[in-house]
Formats: C-alpha cells, structure tokens, sequence
C-alpha cells in the first residue's frame, strides 16, 4: 500500500496491513458493499483483532496478508505511480518482474512487523472528496500515553469495492514518499537497477525473517 517517520509509518501501516488475517474473506465481502468511511473501519477493527493476537506461524499471516493486498489495495496501481514516467520505459519483461517484486517487497517489509500492535486506538473523524473519482478518510492513531498522529486514506471506488491508493501520514504522502526514493534510483541506475535493489531488500528482508 511507502513509507522517513519510520515509527509513524509503521504503526499506521500495520492497521491496514494486518486486516483481515484471521478472516480475510469475510473482511473482503464486507469492502466490497461498504462505503468509504465503513471500508476503513472494518479493517481497522480487523487489524486490532489480530494484532492483539499471537495465533499462527509468519508464514499463515504473509499467506493471508497477501489476499489483502490483492483486494483492499490498488497494488498494481501504486507500483505504476511509484516509478512515475519510467513505467513507460519498461518492456514488457521488466513491468512483470517490477510488480511482481514490488508488491513481494510490501509484503515481506510490513508481515515482518506484525506483532507491533500495543494498544493504539483507531478513529475515523471524517471524509472528504478528493479529485473526481477519490475519497479521503480523515483517521486519527492513538498511542497509549498520548504521542498520537493523523493518518488518512486516500480510497477509490473499483468496481463493487473501494481500494486504498495512498496513506498519508501527518500530511505525508506515502506513495510520493517513495517514488521520490525510487525516482532517485531510477535516475542512477535505471529500471534493472531499480529491480536490483528490490531483489536485494527481498533477500535481506528473508535472511532476517
């Protein structure tokens, strides 16, 4: 679903990325029909559901967390906006293999924290539209002893069901977070450079795990 505030960015994350785990189905039906404001309500009751768990292996949540990935995020989207003008540069090889990686690189950053859960309290305060076809669900994240933070999600309708296509932290945006980070990449490498820095944070990322 990006992301440096790094504590911030992956305490709102977790919200959205463990939601579901234990029920991903039921989870998916309910976005499905839901407006923006319950789509995003729903996964964060999800996610302190099972962020308050322990149950199952990291393998059962990497499983599960990827039907979230699939269903609530607009992740093909999200990995074209991030490489900007340099999609168009791509053969057709090099966009299989970025997707496909990009969206493998989500999943192993954000499954490897899952557990970080420490009694935070999600509320949704209001919406707003944004553009012509998107919405903006207005949230705030609070933190046991205060320290707490706004998070948004910037959601858009696909068909029967919203799909997340940016958080933004504090006012952050985080896909323009990291398409400034890929962007400088880019600029130095290319676009196999870029695959090969992805490939290598995969690797390290499953040395840790």
């Amino acid at each position: 679903m990006i992301l440096r505030r790094a504590a911030k960015l992956t305490i709102a994350v977790l919200f959205v990325s463990a939601v579901g785990l234990s029920n991903a189905a039921t989870a998916a039906s309910k976005a499905r029909s839901a407006d923006p404001v319950n789509f995003i309500q729903n996964l964060a009751d999800q996610a302190i559901q099972v962020l308050s768990s322990r149950d199952g292996t990291l393998q059962e949540r990497e499983d599960k967390f990827r039907t979230i990935l699939r269903d609530d995020f607009a992740m093909e989207r999200i990995g074209r906006f991030v490489v900007g003008s340099y999609w168009r540069k791509m053969n057709a090889e090099q966009k299989k293999t970025y997707q496909k990686l990009f969206s493998e690189w989500v999943l192993k950053t954000y499954s490897t924290r899952l557990g970080g859960y420490s009694g935070e309290q999600f509320t949704v305060l209001r919406t707003a539209p944004a553009g012509k076809r998107d919405t903006i669900v207005y949230t705030r994240i609070e933190k046991p002893g205060g320290n707490g933070f706004n998070c948004n999600w910037r959601v858009r309708k696909d068909g029967d069901r919203y799909k997340i296509i940016d958080i933004y932290v504090e006012g952050v945006s985080m896909a323009i977070t990291q398409r400034s980070e890929f962007d400088s990449v880019l600029r130095r490498k290319g676009v196999d450079g870029l695959i090969g820095l992805i490939r290598d944070r995969l690797i390290k990322l499953s040395a840790a795990s």
